[in-house]
């Protein structure tokens, strides 16, 4: 889920980059903090253009597909595209010739694509058709348009846990285990109970969590209604209880308060002072993994005091892609196919879509960065509680309103409930003007 900022390179094992003829005069933009990339971009005729914001786009394509379809009449062009700037260089071509044959989607902005009439029924193709019966409900729910048509797939689930360090946990809590952390914080009230004892313990030296987005997604997710429904906004209980946990836990002092994905955050997996992150499946691998080099093998995970997901990413074919069948071959072969689904697997610890896959990996694998545990196991039983159903076209604007305008200011004693829930709205009918905000 990471968002490198450099184009797929490599020319002659079916894909075109960096390496392609004409690369060099290719137009280099910048992220809003200035961090430089390559213009996504077409081939043209006989070329299969892939637009992404994840460079697992480029591992998958290049390491596993090219090596299953060696042969391949035409070329892959893959363009890599930094998250936050995704949607601004999709959106102007999407429906036009200039449109990518491909394009991955992450869950924050899934459904606006799901949504835009402008992708292709997947059910068409029978390779994808039969082997979606494998697949988990609630990846193809989130992937299916409101008149029922598949347009988008995915190769992994992501439901979240809670990883902490175990060394820290038995010397400050006298916790030995992943079942007795689980058992001291299998609720919201145990959670804070023991990021009492935390603090006490440490004189205040060791948070229990980085910060409010440890919070943000166990609660966010976790709801019974989607920020949007039949044209209303919805305040969902939960909303309202994780503003009130976060401020709890900055008044008394039980999490660093650290913005999330900043220096703070990814340097405290480093460090001794916090003791957990709320983190899915590919929050292992790329981002506790990469900055917790000094604590591998210390860290456990556990559900925590909710079972919930974050992230993923689904893989659709734009309406106007002249390449559709070869694009629904590569969309089969990620998505739906078992030998790749298990080689991937077990190779990079992702937890995949197909469940029989899950079932056939989950009962011996070992993390040695988690210490030897199973972790998928733990992942593969939380899948099931997965809602796919409240994730919305309006979820990356609206969630990113609530926590700026009403998460952050009131857990930080910037505003009252009133004035932080009122912020949000005004921002909310600012953005969208047709949804009724009572």
């Amino acid at each position: 889920m990471s968002a490198l900022t450099s184009a797929a390179c490599g020319n002659g094992g079916g894909t075109t980059g960096e390496g392609a003829d004409g690369a060099d005069d290719e137009e280099v933009l910048e992220t809003e903090d200035g961090e430089e990339f390559e213009a996504p971009t077409t081939g043209g005729e006989g070329v299969l253009d892939v637009w992404t914001f994840t460079d697992e786009a480029v591992d998958m394509i290049e390491n596993f597909y090219l090596e299953a379809y060696p042969d391949l009449d035409y070329e892959i062009n893959i363009s890599q595209v930094p998250t936050e700037e995704f949607q601004t260089q999709l959106d102007p071509v999407l429906g036009t010739d200039s449109a990518p044959d491909v394009i991955f989607a992450e869950q924050a902005f899934v459904k606006k694509y799901v949504e835009s009439g402008m992708l292709v029924d997947l059910s068409q193709y029978e390779g994808i058709a039969s082997g979606v019966e494998n697949t988990n409900d609630y990846v193809l729910d989130i992937g299916t348009d409101e008149n029922g048509t598949l347009v988008m797939n995915s190769w992994q689930t992501a439901p979240g846990a809670f990883f902490y360090r175990q060394d820290l946990a038995s010397e400050h809590l006298g916790i030995e285990s992943p079942e007795e952390m689980q058992e001291a914080i299998s609720d919201w009230d145990g959670f804070l109970d023991t990021a009492r004892e935390l603090r006490d313990a440490t004189d205040g030296s060791v948070y229990m969590i980085s910060g409010r987005g440890d919070l943000a997604h166990p609660f966010r997710n976790t709801r019974e209604q989607g920020w949007v429904e039949d044209g209303r906004l919805i305040m969902d209980d939960q909303l309202y209880e994780l503003l009130e946990t976060a401020k709890t836990m900055v008044d008394e002092g039980l999490m660093m308060d650290a913005d999330p994905q900043g220096e703070e955050y990814f340097a405290g997996m480093n460090g001794d002072e916090i003791l957990g992150y709320s983190l899915p499946t590919w929050g292992m691998h790329f981002w506790l993994k990469p900055n917790g080099e000094e604590t591998a093998g210390n860290w456990r995970m556990v559900t925590g005091p909710t079972s919930y997901f974050r992230g993923g990413t689904w893989i659709g074919i734009t309406e106007t892609s002249d390449m559709q069948d070869e694009a629904a071959q590569l969309i089969e072969y990620l998505t739906v196919s078992e030998d790749f689904m298990r080689e991937w697997a077990l190779e990079k610890g992702d937890v995949v879509s197909h469940e029989g896959v899950v079932e056939e990996v989950r009962g011996d694998y070992e993390e040695e960065f988690l210490g030897g545990q199973n972790h998928y196991d733990a992942f593969a039983e939380a899948i099931g509680e997965i809602d796919g159903s409240i994730i919305t076209e309006y979820d990356q604007d609206i969630a990113g309103a609530f926590d700026d305008l009403a998460l952050t200011p009131y857990s930080k004693g910037e505003m009252s409930m009133e004035e932080a829930i009122d912020a949000f709205k005004m921002e909310v009918q600012n953005l969208y003007p047709d949804i009724q905000v009572d």
